[in-house]
């Protein structure tokens, strides 16, 4: 169960992301991604885990359904479903793409502790947080890492970037790949493909 103040920081989210959709519509902006380019190498690099054609894949935090539609423009086929705790997020990237199964739902809150997905990714969910960002981090990870058969992929900002925003949560890589070891043996950093950003994968033995 959340702390009120996690609570409070989940609705000052949803309504941040909210406010940019409504301002920009169905634009990388609405979710605060830099450039298109950017966000399509975070998901090159978040894709590069394993060959994924006819794998289940859960995107947490998958806003208008980008992943989905990039997966897809590459000619990777996978079965794909979308979490995102923002509503206004879900509503859109339902009326994008209507076959896609999307849902509104945390996966610390709502577990549905009976569904697995071969690889569970993540992109672009932390930058916001303050309250235990680390701490959020790790307990996301840890859930992501027990809806999967087989990985997870994940991306954050970089606490080793020569420019960072002070408004942003910037991770050490260091101790995120320490933290993500006490989870699984098996684990990749790979923190070279953007000079602000890394991204992790975990398997199962």
């Amino acid at each position: 169960m959340k702390s009120p103040q996690e609570q409070a920081e989940d609705r000052n989210i949803v309504n941040y992301y909210t406010e940019l959709l409504e301002k920009h519509g169905r634009n990388p902006r609405s979710l605060d991604w830099g450039s298109r380019r950017t966000q399509e190498l975070r998901f090159r690099v978040l894709c590069d885990i394993a060959p994924l054609d006819g794998c289940s894949l859960l995107d947490v935090g998958c806003g208008l359904g980008d992943l989905w539609d990039y997966l897809s423009s590459k000619g990777i086929g996978v079965f794909y479903t979308g979490y995102d705790f923002t509503p206004a997020m879900v509503a859109e990237a339902k009326g994008r793409f209507p076959s896609v199964p999307f849902e509104v739902r945390d996966i610390l809150e709502e577990p549905d502790e009976h569904c697995r997905f071969d690889y569970v990714m993540a992109s672009g969910i932390f930058y916001l947080r303050r309250d235990r960002p680390m701490q959020y981090l790790v307990e996301t990870v840890r859930r992501m890492f027990g809806l999967c058969r087989i990985g997870v992929a994940f991306n954050s900002l970089s606490a080793r970037a020569s420019r960072r925003d002070p408004h942003e949560f910037h991770a050490d890589p260091s101790r995120v790949l320490s933290s993500c070891l006490e989870i699984t043996p098996r684990v990749v950093l790979r923190h070279d493909y953007l000079p602000n950003d890394f991204t992790v994968y975990l398997f199962r033995d």
